[in-house]
């Protein structure tokens, strides 16, 4: 039975030479608001052997989510049946009609089509989220009110100076300058403060890099933009940006009738530099309304909400995936995921997170997938849900509150608890540790002094010879026994030598990454290399290793990776301080993780 998902469509084919297949297409939606997301999944199940490369439908009204074009691509096999999962997520381009075209999979030689589904695709206002954010491209407006400052000067431009803790604003830096004055390169000159605020720098788009006619007080200028950012006001009272100052280059003095010539042509003039100041900018920041909805966790601007779980039938101990899509204009860097309340009988982990921006000359728009991983523990009946998530819509001046449905998970059989297996990394696995030894005596066919005066030399050769080869063996050997007993000490090596590149965050990130990975493939035989945080996470967990620890180390290999492609810091010796952190927390790791965790090989 499904809660949340809408079928639209089972379409049954059965081919004379292979077994039937089973098609069924749905959607979570059939109204859809157009700041929200749809999801379309299909489904087939039976022999899938001859199944060809699935391409997502077209669709009328809606197109396919920028950075996800496949939300899930999953294929299981369940008694001698294939069952093959794929999910896409779409976005309205328009209010009005909206359709799901038919999708076609090629199967040996011919094709299975699906119906169309039909949606109806409404203003946001009718669904309770978000529409699309208001502040324009080019924060600029074509008459300044301010007094010209002298034929050249610099300005920063905000798209609003009276707002809500949390609203995005766009700030732009412009280099005004009367006709005839011919600029050529600035740069900036020292930093600029923005105390209160959190800030992105975003590109300065192709048209407002060139040299555009407006109006200071009643006289004519040209304005061209130097740098764009934008801020989001973390407190509330009043919050100012410092001021910047430039250094511009200007080309000799004379009038030129045409601005664009002073860009773009080449200039044999005499040149000289001009240092201008921007003053501070001033901001009045209100607090947001009091009484927010207990699901509101500080989120600010304009959101759409979709989600739902990638399977609806498990066992007991396996891990089902809750994926929530929160897409709109705003913070999306700092935005949190929801609350879930589950049954006692589950246990959770995550979310892990994934950040998408659709726009890098603003206003911040994008999406966050939040992933969370659920592993319920006895059989039975769940509902999940409904989740809940709220956020504050400044345009509307109100609190907003969007809510999925509830969805319900068939959980089959129990959780197996782990072998017992030995806590002590120093004893190997399947060695001998207790035997006894029984002296014997054979009859001598042969007289003693003999034996050992013919044989004892070549003898004892040969056992040093065989000695040698089995250490030799045991030293290079990759059988799971050892790699346990030798992790820690090879990981210990491999952070040691991070240490050497501090200051070349790419190379430090890559190699804790990879050292703690490889440590908990040797040290506990699983398939850490490659694994997801969510599932690695419950693996460790599995393994002995107790939650907290197994949270940590999700948490460190996202700083990893994250870090791998950071932006460049310009404090040189604060980078190369986090890096030494995080290197000495991944080595605290590698004690706790050996001092917790059971070895489990694959096959005992």
């Amino acid at each position: 039975m499904r809660c949340v998902l809408l079928p639209a469509l089972v379409a049954l084919t059965c081919l004379p030479v292979q077994a039937q297949v089973t098609v069924n297409s749905y959607v979570d939606k059939t109204v859809l608001g157009d700041a929200e997301t749809l999801a379309y999944t299909l489904e087939l199940a039976g022999d899938l052997s001859h199944v060809g490369d699935v391409q997502a439908p077209d669709a009328v009204g809606l197109t396919l989510s920028q950075g996800t074009p496949v939300l899930r691509s999953q294929m299981t096999t369940s008694n001698g049946s294939d069952h093959l999962t794929i999910r896409w997520l779409y976005r309205p381009q328009r209010v009005g009609h909206g359709e799901i075209l038919a999708a076609r999979i090629p199967l040996g030689g011919r094709t299975i089509t699906t119906d169309p589904i039909e949606i109806e695709i409404v203003p946001q206002s009718q669904r309770g989220g978000a529409r699309q954010s208001r502040i324009p491209g080019a924060v600029t407006p074509d008459t300044l009110d301010v007094v010209a400052d002298g034929d050249l000067f610099i300005r920063g431009v905000p798209s609003a100076s009276e707002v809500v803790v949390g609203q995005q604003i766009l700030l732009d830096y412009n280099l005004y300058f009367r006709p005839g004055v011919r600029p050529r390169d600035s740069e900036i000159v020292g930093s600029l403060n923005a105390d209160g605020f959190w800030r992105e720098k975003l590109e300065v788009p192709a048209q407002a890099r060139v040299p555009r006619m407006v109006t200071v007080g009643n006289e004519e200028f040209y304005a061209v933009t130097l740098m764009r950012m934008a801020l989001f006001p973390t407190r509330s009272g009043s919050l100012r940006v410092s001021e910047l100052t430039i250094n511009t280059q200007l080309v000799g003095s004379g009038r030129v009738a045409d601005p664009f010539d002073s860009f773009f042509s080449p200039f044999s003039n005499r040149l000289s530099t001009e240092e201008l100041t921007a003053p501070a900018v001033e901001f009045d920041v209100d607090d947001l309304p009091p009484n927010p909805p207990e699901s509101f966790s500080g989120s600010v601007g304009r959101f759409g909400m979709a989600a739902f779980l990638d399977r609806e039938e498990v066992e007991a101990g396996n891990p089902v995936e809750l994926v929530v899509e929160i897409t709109g204009d705003g913070n999306i860097a700092t935005l949190s995921p929801p609350e879930l309340t589950l049954p006692d009988s589950f246990e959770l982990y995550g979310p892990t997170e994934d950040r998408t921006i659709n726009n890098p000359s603003g206003p911040i728009s994008g999406s966050k997938l939040f992933t969370f991983t659920l592993i319920p523990q006895r059989g039975d009946t769940y509902a999940i849900g409904p989740i809940e998530w709220t956020f504050y819509n400044p345009e509307l001046e109100t609190y907003e509150s969007l809510q999925s449905s509830s969805f319900e998970l068939e959980v089959s059989g129990s959780a197996s608890s782990v072998a017992n297996v030995p806590a002590d990394p120093s004893t190997p696995l399947g060695v001998i540790s207790n035997t006894s030894w029984t002296r014997t005596r054979p009859s001598r066919l042969i007289p003693t002094p003999l034996l050992f005066g013919g044989f004892a030399v070549p003898l004892l050769a040969l056992l040093g010879l065989v000695a040698v080869r089995k250490i030799r063996s045991a030293s290079s050997s990759t059988t799971p026994e050892v790699l346990a007993l030798r992790a820690h000490p090879e990981a210990r090596k491999k952070l040691k030598e991070s240490r050497k590149a501090l200051g070349n965050p790419a190379v430090v990130f890559a190699s804790v990454e990879r050292a703690l990975r490889t440590f908990l493939s040797e040290r506990l035989s699983i398939p850490a290399m490659g694994t997801s945080h969510s599932v690695l996470t419950h693996t460790l967990v599995k393994c002995g290793v107790s939650k907290d620890t197994a949270q940590e180390v999700a948490d460190l290999l996202k700083t990893c990776e994250n870090g791998r492609y950071a932006p460049f810091q310009a404090d040189a010796s604060a980078a190369q301080k986090e890096q030494d952190e995080l290197v000495a927390r991944a080595q605290n790791l590698l004690v706790r993780i050996d001092e917790e965790a059971k070895p489990v090989i694959s096959g005992a």
